[in-house]
């Protein structure tokens, strides 16, 4: 079984082996756990991990496998996944994009080579975020040094392109974006939703955030939606509609009240709430539902119907788990629940006649085994449905110490292309350190 293609900085291991001797240290077991971790070798001769799985009949395949590796990126760095790119009409890419202190990577072949640019003029900048807008240019957020993990500091937003010259510069301009999800672009417009932590702090009013449109390619940029951080405490969600012109998902959480889908049909300019209708609490097919069911970081297109899987564990009259709906995409939302997982999804991607699903593992301190990994699960498209709904194919290895459970962080391709796509990963997920990317290749028999 498997591991780190592309060695990771010999820091990030040591580092890694820290933290977890004094996680044993103090829960006891050192010296077993220490035997079991060094016999691995720390030079870390694994390549790869295959997870298998046989599936329910009638759906078209017999099985499923899923070959993931870590890209062999620049020595030297820490590296993480942040865009797949896609075409002028959606279509996926052979451009790979990673993020690092500095600068960023990009592969134009699939993951399988890697080329490093430097953006000189902030060296010592944190770039947490980056997108294809195509042209060979590329949008980006980036943090001062000092605040790599503070999510409250105010971003500067750049156009770079390839040379990793500054095309376009707007200093602390408000806040990140959640994900790949939060960021798109459809013929002239580009636009982005804004994540603020709004964490309650006694005293602090809560940041707006706020939906930026720019119609000359990052050059400018204007508020077209905004929301007090009263209302809603963040966006997860804005992607353009594929095939629809003018057409814009957006969605937003925690909270129950929170928690909500928009939709705007003239590109931006007025958004509609197409949850406004649905109580604290309503039924669906008999079982009691929260509007926490519209908590979502990840929703898809399929067909003439919407999907969508839950960041967060509903609780249901049978047991707590994190539900998949589906719904036409209309003016206004009629669920469907199709089917249950354990932990909260993050990120969902076609395979073709098919959408996997990835779920978080969990986030309970001192969690079962079971129960800290991250799930994989298979959904069939409107065509190709079946008997079947959503079906769990497997979990995950992970060696979590103080890492936190999102996984994907709902940052991964929208699609595969030729059986193969990308997602970020906490760097204790599937492999027990590493840059912050994994390489899926998905092969149905």
């Amino acid at each position: 079984m498997t591991s780190l293609s592309g060695r990771a900085p010999i820091w990030e291991w040591a580092k890694y082996y820290a933290k977890r001797a004094t996680q044993l240290a103090r829960n006891g077991g050192l010296a077993d756990a220490v035997a079991r971790r060094w016999a691995r070798n720390l030079d870390a001769q694994y390549e790869h991990r295959e997870y298998s799985a046989t599936l329910p009949e009638g759906l078209g395949a017999r099985s499923i496998t899923l070959r993931l590796t870590v890209p062999p990126l620049p020595p030297h760095r820490l590296f993480a996944f942040t865009d797949h790119a896609v075409d002028a009409e959606h279509g996926m890419t052979d451009t790979i994009l990673a993020v690092t202190t500095g600068g960023f990577a990009i592969s134009r072949d699939l993951g399988r080579t890697w080329q490093f640019v430097r953006v000189r003029r902030f060296a010592w900048h944190h770039f947490i975020q980056m997108r294809d807008i195509g042209n060979g240019e590329y949008l980006a957020q980036a943090t001062a040094p000092g605040n790599e993990e503070s999510k409250t500091a105010p971003v500067d937003l750049l156009v770079l392109n390839e040379r990793g010259d500054v095309l376009a510069h707007h200093p602390g301009i408000g806040h990140r974006w959640h994900s790949c999800r939060a960021v798109d672009r459809a013929g002239d417009t580009l636009m982005y939703a804004e994540y603020p932590s709004n964490i309650a702090e006694q005293g602090k009013r809560p940041a707006s955030c706020r939906v930026m449109r720019s119609r000359d390619r990052g050059r400018s940029w204007h508020t077209v939606f905004e929301q007090g951080g009263e209302q809603i405490r963040h966006f997860h969600f804005l992607q353009a509609r594929p095939g629809h012109a003018d057409e814009w998902w957006l969605t937003s959480g925690d909270g129950v009240q929170e928690s909500r889908i928009w939709r705007a049909t003239d590109d931006g300019d007025s958004w509609h709430d197409l949850t406004v209708g649905f109580r604290r609490m309503f039924t669906i097919g008999g079982i009691k539902f929260s509007r926490k069911i519209f908590r979502l970081t990840d929703l898809a297109f399929d067909g003439d119907d919407v999907i969508w899987a839950t960041d967060d564990r509903l609780a249901l009259a049978q047991h707590e788990g994190a539900c998949v709906f589906r719904s036409p995409a209309g003016p206004s939302l009629t669920p469907e629940l199709l089917g249950i997982g354990r932990w909260h999804f993050r990120s969902m991607v076609d395979i073709g006649e098919f959408w996997l699903l990835l779920s978080q593992r969990s986030n309970q301190p001192n969690p079962a085994l079971e129960d800290r990994m991250p799930g994989v699960y298979l959904l069939p498209k409107v065509a190709h449905r079946g008997p079947a709904s959503l079906v769990h194919l497997f979990n995950l290895d992970s060696y979590p110490s103080q890492s936190k459970a999102g996984f994907t962080f709902s940052k991964a391709s929208r699609a595969a292309k030729d059986g193969v796509f990308f997602s970020f990963r906490s760097s204790e997920d599937v492999f027990p350190a590493g840059h912050k990317i994994l390489k899926w290749t998905v092969q149905l028999d």
